[in-house]
């Protein structure tokens, strides 16, 4: 049986994207996002519940994305969840979750309707 490991969010970038370079020369870029999501209480109050998430976006879409985007940007992002520990400064096991990207869409609102920009990131293994 195959399993499957997709995302698809849809939210504004908190900040501008960090991007560097590795060892090997391929592009790194990160970058959160926010998305959102109402939420119905039992005594009938709305609220809308935020959720962040750490973006990662290797090579030609890293470049892309660094290039293109900055803090507030709409996007849609495709990819899979990927988790990871690692040890810190105080040898302490720290736990992360990332969205590793495959495809990264440049949305925006204009006149109270979504546009698709034709700017669309996608990775294209070497």
């Amino acid at each position: 049986m195959q399993c499957l490991n997709r995302v698809f969010l849809i939210g504004h970038l908190t900040a501008d994207p960090d991007s560097k370079t590795t060892e090997n020369g391929h592009t790194l870029t990160t970058f959160s996002m926010a998305t959102n999501r109402p939420v119905k209480h039992e005594n009938g109050e709305k609220e809308q519940v935020t959720q962040f998430h750490r973006i990662v976006a290797w090579r030609k879409l890293g470049d892309l994305c660094a290039k293109s985007l900055t803090k507030g940007s709409l996007v849609l992002v495709e990819g899979e969840i990927l988790y990871r520990s690692y040890k810190d400064d105080d040898d302490k096991t720290r736990h992360l979750t990332e969205i590793k990207a495959d495809r990264v869409t440049f949305l925006r609102i204009k006149k109270d309707k979504l546009e698709v920009e034709e700017t669309t990131g996608e990775v294209i293994e070497d």
